[in-house]
């Protein structure tokens, strides 16, 4: 079993990287980003890349866009590894298919954490070297796969989280 000091370790860094994260990277929301780093992660065509690097450039943020790339590959390892020790925290606590589900998802977690690496570097790619249809729309399918993945980590760990924690506070039948 994971001690609950390092689940907490993790939930509190994990918390904390995605608040600097947000304060961070808050200059890159324009009217060509609205959403900052996430619309060039879904940039799925070099000319929307190439909207948000050239219209970052000319703002002078394309230093702050790297920067938040680079905060974000610090926080792949603190996320991905919170969700794989909750996930699989869960789920040798279950039986049957929900068990083998959470193991499913903990590996999952950990599956995000390298597209994401993937999806940082064509994003460096894009703001730095160059910008391909076939490279925007990687780092969208990394982007998009990678939430994905989080997604069902995240239900599954409210869901069955929840169930355990329930199944602790009942007191148990005679």
């Amino acid at each position: 079993m994971i001690n609950i000091r390092i689940k907490l370790f993790l939930l509190g860094a994990t918390l904390f990287i995605f608040g600097l994260l947000r304060i961070q990277g808050d200059d890159l929301r324009k009217p060509y980003a609205n959403n900052g780093i996430v619309s060039m992660e879904f940039a799925y065509t070099a000319n929307k890349a190439t909207a948000i690097a050239e219209g970052w450039r000319a703002d002078d943020l394309q230093q702050k866009a790297t920067n938040n790339i680079l905060i974000d590959f610090l926080f792949i390892p603190i996320y991905a590894l919170l969700f794989y020790t909750l996930a699989g925290s869960i789920s040798v606590r279950l039986k049957g298919k929900a068990s083998t589900l959470g193991v499913l998802l903990a590996f999952f977690s950990l599956i995000a954490g390298c597209l994401d690496v993937l999806e940082n570097i064509f994003m460096m790619l894009s703001l730095h070297l160059f910008r391909t249809n076939l490279t925007a729309l990687l780092t969208a399918a990394f982007a998009g796969l990678k939430f994905m993945l989080l997604f069902m980590a995240l239900l599954y760990i409210i869901i069955f989280g929840a169930s355990v924690m329930m199944r602790k506070k009942l007191p148990a039948a005679h």
